[in-house]
């Protein structure tokens, strides 16, 4: 991938810097489509915002399996949409599916993720 595609902003994930890690959607990692729906969806959830940060993901965090998730993802429709833009250009293959029926989130398995648990 070249460097802006690594660079380019995928969506954006809240971490909690507490428990370490970052906030999900069932098993897969949520990536919002702004910095303010990530807000949205640290409010909804049970976590002190104040123990918190929101990060920008792009295709490098995600191939590098940023969240431990094992290539699973839940990416929000713009975010699934520069994703796959992404994807598509440098032949990343997945897998994606309406989380719940609902086609405004994406659970998404990626092939070719470095995950984690593979040392």
């Amino acid at each position: 991938m070249s460097t802006a595609e690594n660079e380019t902003t995928i969506g954006y994930s809240v971490f909690e810097t507490f428990e370490e890690c970052y906030q999900y959607n069932e098993n897969a990692c949520f990536i919002a489509d702004t910095v303010q729906n990530a807000k949205r969806f640290l409010a909804a959830g049970f976590t002190d915002a104040s123990d918190c940060r929101v990060d920008a993901i792009t295709i490098g965090d995600i191939m590098a399996d940023y969240g431990a998730s094992l290539g699973e993802y839940a990416l929000e429709a713009e975010a699934f949409g520069r994703f796959k833009a992404i994807a598509a250009q440098n032949g990343v293959q997945f897998i994606a599916q309406p989380y719940d029926g609902d086609e405004a989130l994406l659970v998404v398995e990626i092939d070719g993720v470095s995950k984690l648990d593979d040392d």
